[in-house]
């Protein structure tokens, strides 16, 4: 998980913009809102980013929003 580019997504980011960007990466193989070379990557990033933006949209905080999801994402690791 890349924190520094799930924030970064979520803050900058609506839901909706998420998605088409999701939507480009799938379509093209790319996308125009990363710079990193591996699609499976970005859409990590991207659907994660987009998890977050759900919360901020509903409340939380950017940071809270981050940390209950990474909560989320450890208890299912473990």
């Amino acid at each position: 998980m890349d924190i520094k580019a799930l924030r970064e997504l979520a803050q900058k980011y609506t839901v909706e913009e998420l998605n088409a960007f999701v939507m480009e990466l799938e379509n093209t193989g790319s996308c125009s809102c990363s710079q990193k070379a591996d699609p499976g990557d970005v859409m990590s990033d991207l659907l994660q980013a987009i998890e977050v933006r759900h919360a901020v949209d509903q409340g939380q905080s950017l940071q809270d929003a981050i940390r209950e999801f990474s909560k989320r994402v450890r208890a299912v690791l473990s």
